[in-house]
Protein backbone atom coordinates (compact mmCIF):
# COMPACT_ATOMS: atom_id res chain seq x y z
CA UNK A 1 0.00 0.00 0.00
CA UNK A 2 1.40 3.23 -0.86
CA UNK A 3 2.37 6.53 1.47
CA UNK A 4 -0.81 8.10 0.36
CA UNK A 5 -3.37 5.74 0.85
CA UNK A 6 -1.77 5.05 4.66
CA UNK A 7 -2.20 8.50 5.27
CA UNK A 8 -6.24 9.24 3.76
CA UNK A 9 -7.05 5.69 5.82
CA UNK A 10 -7.34 7.84 9.08
CA UNK A 11 -7.29 11.54 8.40
CA UNK A 12 -11.12 11.75 9.30
CA UNK A 13 -10.31 10.67 12.85
CA UNK A 14 -6.89 12.88 12.79
CA UNK A 15 -8.98 15.87 12.09
CA UNK A 16 -11.14 15.06 14.99
CA UNK A 17 -10.35 17.59 17.81
CA UNK A 18 -10.81 14.41 20.50
CA UNK A 19 -7.85 12.23 18.99
CA UNK A 20 -5.68 14.35 15.78
CA UNK A 21 -2.57 12.98 14.62
CA UNK A 22 -0.77 12.76 17.98
CA UNK A 23 -4.26 10.53 19.18
CA UNK A 24 -3.65 8.43 16.44
CA UNK A 25 -0.29 7.54 16.49
CA UNK A 26 -0.91 6.17 19.92
CA UNK A 27 -3.86 4.02 18.62
CA UNK A 28 -1.73 2.46 16.10
CA UNK A 29 0.63 1.68 18.89
CA UNK A 30 -1.60 0.33 21.01
CA UNK A 31 -2.51 -3.92 21.35
CA UNK A 32 -5.92 -4.42 22.64
CA UNK A 33 -7.82 -8.14 23.56
CA UNK A 34 -11.28 -8.32 22.30
CA UNK A 35 -13.55 -11.40 24.99
CA UNK A 36 -15.20 -13.33 22.60
CA UNK A 37 -16.25 -12.89 18.79
CA UNK A 38 -20.13 -12.56 19.89
CA UNK A 39 -22.34 -9.83 18.60
CA UNK A 40 -20.64 -7.37 20.49
CA UNK A 41 -17.45 -8.84 20.26
CA UNK A 42 -17.63 -8.70 16.19
CA UNK A 43 -18.70 -5.38 15.67
CA UNK A 44 -16.09 -3.88 18.49
CA UNK A 45 -13.54 -5.78 16.24
CA UNK A 46 -14.51 -4.35 13.28
CA UNK A 47 -14.70 -0.86 14.40
CA UNK A 48 -11.39 -1.13 16.13
CA UNK A 49 -10.15 -2.62 12.72
CA UNK A 50 -11.30 0.00 10.97
CA UNK A 51 -10.06 2.85 13.25
CA UNK A 52 -6.36 1.40 13.35
CA UNK A 53 -5.67 -0.16 16.45
CA UNK A 54 -2.30 -1.48 15.74
CA UNK A 55 -2.64 -5.24 17.53
CA UNK A 56 -5.98 -6.77 18.26
CA UNK A 57 -6.23 -10.43 19.42
CA UNK A 58 -9.64 -12.59 18.95
CA UNK A 59 -10.22 -14.72 21.74
CA UNK A 60 -12.82 -17.01 21.25
CA UNK A 61 -13.14 -20.97 21.27
CA UNK A 62 -16.42 -21.17 19.41
CA UNK A 63 -18.00 -21.57 15.45
CA UNK A 64 -20.27 -19.91 13.57
CA UNK A 65 -23.89 -21.09 13.48
CA UNK A 66 -26.41 -19.77 11.05
CA UNK A 67 -28.88 -18.72 14.16
CA UNK A 68 -26.11 -16.13 14.82
CA UNK A 69 -26.12 -14.27 11.60
CA UNK A 70 -28.79 -11.91 12.41
CA UNK A 71 -27.17 -10.21 15.30
CA UNK A 72 -23.13 -11.11 14.21
CA UNK A 73 -22.70 -8.80 11.56
CA UNK A 74 -19.15 -9.75 10.07
CA UNK A 75 -19.92 -13.69 9.52
CA UNK A 76 -21.19 -15.27 6.44
CA UNK A 77 -23.81 -18.24 5.25
CA UNK A 78 -20.86 -19.92 3.83
CA UNK A 79 -19.22 -19.79 6.78
CA UNK A 80 -21.65 -20.50 9.08
CA UNK A 81 -22.50 -23.75 6.42
CA UNK A 82 -18.98 -24.58 7.19
CA UNK A 83 -18.99 -24.21 10.98
CA UNK A 84 -15.87 -21.95 10.94
CA UNK A 85 -14.12 -20.61 14.22
CA UNK A 86 -15.07 -17.57 14.74
CA UNK A 87 -11.27 -16.52 15.61
CA UNK A 88 -10.94 -17.38 11.84
CA UNK A 89 -13.51 -16.14 10.41
CA UNK A 90 -13.50 -12.43 11.91
CA UNK A 91 -9.57 -12.11 11.37
CA UNK A 92 -9.48 -13.22 7.32
CA UNK A 93 -12.46 -10.36 7.55
CA UNK A 94 -10.61 -7.74 9.07
CA UNK A 95 -7.66 -8.08 7.50
CA UNK A 96 -9.01 -7.67 4.06
CA UNK A 97 -10.36 -4.56 5.83
CA UNK A 98 -6.98 -2.99 7.04
CA UNK A 99 -3.77 -5.29 6.49
CA UNK A 100 -1.48 -2.47 7.93
CA UNK A 101 -2.43 -3.54 11.11
CA UNK A 102 -1.95 -6.95 13.09
CA UNK A 103 -4.80 -9.55 13.76
CA UNK A 104 -4.18 -12.18 16.46
CA UNK A 105 -6.77 -14.98 16.26
CA UNK A 106 -7.25 -16.99 19.29
CA UNK A 107 -8.99 -20.81 19.12
CA UNK A 108 -9.47 -21.39 22.76
CA UNK A 109 -11.55 -21.47 25.53
CA UNK A 110 -11.06 -18.65 28.03
CA UNK A 111 -10.86 -19.83 31.89
CA UNK A 112 -8.01 -19.88 34.99
CA UNK A 113 -5.43 -22.05 33.43
CA UNK A 114 -5.36 -19.54 29.99
CA UNK A 115 -5.93 -16.20 31.05
CA UNK A 116 -3.09 -14.85 32.08
CA UNK A 117 -1.34 -15.33 28.81
CA UNK A 118 -4.45 -14.35 26.90
CA UNK A 119 -4.11 -11.04 28.47
CA UNK A 120 -0.90 -10.19 30.08
CA UNK A 121 0.59 -8.70 27.07
CA UNK A 122 -2.11 -6.13 25.89
CA UNK A 123 -2.70 -3.15 26.77
CA UNK A 124 -7.18 -2.99 26.83
CA UNK A 125 -9.30 -5.66 26.96
CA UNK A 126 -12.82 -5.79 25.70
CA UNK A 127 -14.85 -7.54 27.50
CA UNK A 128 -18.33 -9.46 24.73
CA UNK A 129 -18.77 -12.58 26.39
CA UNK A 130 -21.74 -14.13 27.40
CA UNK A 131 -20.64 -15.91 30.33
CA UNK A 132 -20.77 -14.60 33.76
CA UNK A 133 -18.29 -16.82 34.81
CA UNK A 134 -15.89 -15.73 32.63
CA UNK A 135 -16.60 -11.93 33.24
CA UNK A 136 -16.05 -12.42 36.75
CA UNK A 137 -12.55 -14.36 35.99
CA UNK A 138 -11.63 -11.54 33.76
CA UNK A 139 -12.30 -9.10 36.48
CA UNK A 140 -10.15 -10.78 38.92
CA UNK A 141 -7.50 -11.12 36.60
CA UNK A 142 -7.27 -7.69 35.52
CA UNK A 143 -7.37 -6.84 38.93
CA UNK A 144 -4.53 -8.53 40.00
CA UNK A 145 -2.38 -7.97 36.60
CA UNK A 146 -3.10 -3.84 36.88
CA UNK A 147 -5.09 -4.32 33.65
CA UNK A 148 -8.09 -1.54 31.85
CA UNK A 149 -11.10 -3.47 31.01
CA UNK A 150 -14.43 -2.46 29.72
CA UNK A 151 -17.31 -4.29 30.55
CA UNK A 152 -19.91 -4.55 28.11
CA UNK A 153 -23.13 -7.14 27.86
CA UNK A 154 -26.71 -7.22 26.54
CA UNK A 155 -30.03 -9.28 26.46
CA UNK A 156 -33.03 -8.65 24.45
CA UNK A 157 -33.15 -4.72 23.30
CA UNK A 158 -30.96 -3.71 26.95
CA UNK A 159 -27.40 -3.36 27.50
CA UNK A 160 -24.99 -1.96 29.36
CA UNK A 161 -21.40 -0.99 29.81
CA UNK A 162 -18.65 0.09 32.28
CA UNK A 163 -15.04 0.89 32.38
CA UNK A 164 -13.16 -0.91 34.90
CA UNK A 165 -9.82 1.00 35.13
CA UNK A 166 -7.05 -0.04 38.11
CA UNK A 167 -6.20 1.60 40.81
CA UNK A 168 -6.60 1.68 44.85
CA UNK A 169 -10.02 4.09 44.14
CA UNK A 170 -11.49 2.92 41.20
CA UNK A 171 -14.37 0.11 41.49
CA UNK A 172 -14.63 -3.06 40.34
CA UNK A 173 -17.34 -5.47 38.63
CA UNK A 174 -17.80 -7.15 41.62
CA UNK A 175 -18.42 -3.59 43.26
CA UNK A 176 -21.47 -2.87 40.64
CA UNK A 177 -22.85 -6.53 41.50
CA UNK A 178 -22.56 -6.36 45.25
CA UNK A 179 -23.66 -9.66 47.19
CA UNK A 180 -25.39 -11.10 44.01
CA UNK A 181 -24.33 -14.74 43.30
CA UNK A 182 -22.97 -16.17 40.59
CA UNK A 183 -26.01 -19.45 39.73
CA UNK A 184 -24.91 -21.28 36.20
CA UNK A 185 -28.00 -21.67 35.00
CA UNK A 186 -30.84 -19.28 36.59
CA UNK A 187 -29.82 -16.41 34.38
CA UNK A 188 -32.10 -15.49 31.25
CA UNK A 189 -29.92 -15.80 28.12
CA UNK A 190 -30.34 -15.10 24.48
CA UNK A 191 -31.97 -18.34 23.58
CA UNK A 192 -34.75 -17.89 26.45
CA UNK A 193 -35.47 -14.34 26.19
CA UNK A 194 -33.89 -13.31 22.35
CA UNK A 195 -31.77 -9.90 21.55
CA UNK A 196 -31.84 -7.36 19.15
CA UNK A 197 -28.98 -6.67 16.91
CA UNK A 198 -29.58 -2.61 17.55
CA UNK A 199 -28.78 -3.48 21.19
CA UNK A 200 -25.59 -5.35 20.93
CA UNK A 201 -24.63 -2.87 18.16
CA UNK A 202 -25.45 0.04 21.01
CA UNK A 203 -22.90 -1.56 23.45
CA UNK A 204 -20.24 -2.61 20.62
CA UNK A 205 -20.26 1.53 19.81
CA UNK A 206 -20.15 2.72 23.25
CA UNK A 207 -17.28 0.34 24.08
CA UNK A 208 -15.10 1.27 20.90
CA UNK A 209 -15.32 5.13 21.87
CA UNK A 210 -14.06 4.24 25.37
CA UNK A 211 -11.42 2.15 23.33
CA UNK A 212 -10.15 4.94 21.84
CA UNK A 213 -10.34 7.46 24.76
CA UNK A 214 -8.35 4.66 26.77
CA UNK A 215 -5.59 4.61 24.51
CA UNK A 216 -5.09 7.94 23.72
CA UNK A 217 -5.27 9.30 27.82
CA UNK A 218 -8.43 11.35 26.74
CA UNK A 219 -10.07 13.71 29.70
CA UNK A 220 -13.49 12.13 28.51
CA UNK A 221 -13.16 8.36 29.75
CA UNK A 222 -16.67 7.72 31.07
CA UNK A 223 -16.56 6.84 34.96
CA UNK A 224 -20.10 5.76 35.14
CA UNK A 225 -22.10 2.31 34.12
CA UNK A 226 -24.22 2.61 30.81
CA UNK A 227 -27.30 1.31 30.91
CA UNK A 228 -30.20 1.30 28.16
CA UNK A 229 -32.83 -0.42 26.20
CA UNK A 230 -33.78 0.22 22.84
CA UNK A 231 -37.14 -0.90 22.91
CA UNK A 232 -37.97 0.80 26.30
CA UNK A 233 -36.43 3.90 25.17
CA UNK A 234 -34.35 4.75 28.24
CA UNK A 235 -30.87 5.53 28.47
CA UNK A 236 -29.20 6.61 31.72
CA UNK A 237 -26.35 6.79 33.54
CA UNK A 238 -25.51 4.93 36.97
CA UNK A 239 -22.65 5.60 39.56
CA UNK A 240 -20.27 2.50 41.07
CA UNK A 241 -18.75 3.68 44.23
CA UNK A 242 -15.86 1.51 44.99
CA UNK A 243 -16.27 -1.14 47.73
CA UNK A 244 -14.40 -1.38 50.71
CA UNK A 245 -15.33 -4.54 51.57
CA UNK A 246 -15.06 -5.93 48.03
CA UNK A 247 -13.94 -9.32 47.96
CA UNK A 248 -11.96 -8.85 44.88
CA UNK A 249 -10.69 -5.37 44.54
CA UNK A 250 -11.05 -5.14 48.35
CA UNK A 251 -9.22 -8.13 49.66
CA UNK A 252 -7.84 -9.77 46.35
CA UNK A 253 -10.37 -12.99 47.33
CA UNK A 254 -10.49 -14.29 44.44
CA UNK A 255 -13.06 -16.81 43.51
CA UNK A 256 -12.62 -17.88 40.07
CA UNK A 257 -8.31 -16.46 39.18
CA UNK A 258 -5.69 -18.57 39.94
CA UNK A 259 -8.44 -21.87 40.40
CA UNK A 260 -6.94 -23.99 37.87
CA UNK A 261 -9.23 -27.67 38.48
CA UNK A 262 -9.69 -30.54 36.59
CA UNK A 263 -11.75 -31.48 33.61
CA UNK A 264 -14.12 -28.98 33.09
CA UNK A 265 -17.81 -28.43 31.64
CA UNK A 266 -20.20 -25.58 30.43
CA UNK A 267 -23.18 -25.09 28.56
CA UNK A 268 -23.36 -22.76 26.21
CA UNK A 269 -25.72 -19.94 25.40
CA UNK A 270 -27.88 -20.34 22.77
CA UNK A 271 -27.26 -23.79 21.98
CA UNK A 272 -27.89 -27.07 22.74
CA UNK A 273 -24.62 -28.18 23.57
CA UNK A 274 -21.85 -28.70 26.36
CA UNK A 275 -18.59 -28.14 25.91
CA UNK A 276 -15.92 -30.31 27.87
CA UNK A 277 -12.28 -28.41 28.54
CA UNK A 278 -10.03 -31.89 29.14
CA UNK A 279 -7.88 -31.11 32.76
CA UNK A 280 -4.36 -31.44 30.16
CA UNK A 281 -4.52 -29.61 27.26
CA UNK A 282 -1.91 -30.01 24.53
CA UNK A 283 -2.21 -29.95 20.77
CA UNK A 284 -3.77 -33.47 19.41
CA UNK A 285 -3.67 -35.28 15.90
CA UNK A 286 -7.15 -34.96 14.13
CA UNK A 287 -5.97 -37.54 11.88
CA UNK A 288 -5.30 -40.37 14.62
CA UNK A 289 -8.65 -39.28 16.40
CA UNK A 290 -10.40 -39.74 12.58
CA UNK A 291 -8.50 -43.11 12.26
CA UNK A 292 -9.89 -44.11 15.82
CA UNK A 293 -13.47 -42.27 15.46
CA UNK A 294 -14.03 -43.53 11.68
CA UNK A 295 -15.47 -47.38 12.52
CA UNK A 296 -17.74 -45.62 15.10
CA UNK A 297 -19.37 -42.74 12.58
CA UNK A 298 -18.92 -40.03 10.17
CA UNK A 299 -15.50 -38.15 10.56
CA UNK A 300 -14.01 -34.92 8.87
CA UNK A 301 -11.96 -32.37 9.74
CA UNK A 302 -9.91 -29.33 8.54
CA UNK A 303 -6.54 -27.95 10.45
CA UNK A 304 -8.96 -26.22 12.89
CA UNK A 305 -11.37 -28.65 13.87
CA UNK A 306 -12.75 -32.32 13.50
CA UNK A 307 -16.06 -33.49 13.30
CA UNK A 308 -17.33 -36.98 14.16
CA UNK A 309 -21.33 -38.17 14.45
CA UNK A 310 -22.72 -41.63 14.56
CA UNK A 311 -26.23 -40.30 13.97
CA UNK A 312 -27.13 -40.17 17.84
CA UNK A 313 -23.53 -38.28 19.29
CA UNK A 314 -22.09 -35.30 17.52
CA UNK A 315 -18.80 -33.70 18.86
CA UNK A 316 -16.59 -31.15 17.37
CA UNK A 317 -13.14 -31.25 18.70
CA UNK A 318 -10.32 -28.52 18.32
CA UNK A 319 -6.48 -29.18 18.33
CA UNK A 320 -5.83 -28.52 22.22
CA UNK A 321 -8.35 -31.27 23.06
CA UNK A 322 -11.21 -29.20 23.61
CA UNK A 323 -14.82 -30.55 22.23
CA UNK A 324 -18.12 -29.04 22.05
CA UNK A 325 -20.50 -32.12 22.64
CA UNK A 326 -23.96 -31.47 20.66
CA UNK A 327 -27.73 -31.91 21.16
CA UNK A 328 -26.96 -32.53 24.95
CA UNK A 329 -27.60 -30.34 27.94
CA UNK A 330 -26.61 -32.19 30.46
CA UNK A 331 -22.87 -31.57 31.74
CA UNK A 332 -22.46 -35.37 33.19
CA UNK A 333 -23.84 -36.56 30.11
CA UNK A 334 -21.32 -34.30 27.72
CA UNK A 335 -18.60 -35.66 29.74
CA UNK A 336 -19.55 -39.48 29.80
CA UNK A 337 -19.42 -39.08 25.70
CA UNK A 338 -15.92 -37.24 25.79
CA UNK A 339 -14.43 -39.73 28.00
CA UNK A 340 -16.04 -42.69 25.61
CA UNK A 341 -15.08 -41.75 22.01
CA UNK A 342 -11.92 -38.98 22.73
CA UNK A 343 -10.65 -40.14 26.07
CA UNK A 344 -10.39 -38.06 29.06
Amino acid sequence: MDNSNTISRYVRQEIFAGLGKKGQEKIKKARVAIIEMSSIGAAVANNLARAGVGYIRLIDGDYIETAELQRQTIFTEKEAEDETPKAIAASEYLRSVNSEITIDPVITDINSGTIDNLIEDVDLIVDATDSMEVRLLLNEACHHLKKPWIYGGTLASSGMTMNILPGSNQPCLKCFLGEEEYSPGEQPTCATVGILNSAASMVAALQSAEVLKLLTGSDAVRHDLVSFDVWENYFEYIPVDKDPDCPVCGKKDYAFYGKVTGSQTATMCGKDSVQVIPKKEGEISFEKYAEKLSSQGTVKYTKYTLDFNDGNIEIKLFKNGRAIIKHVSDEKRAKAVYAEYIGL
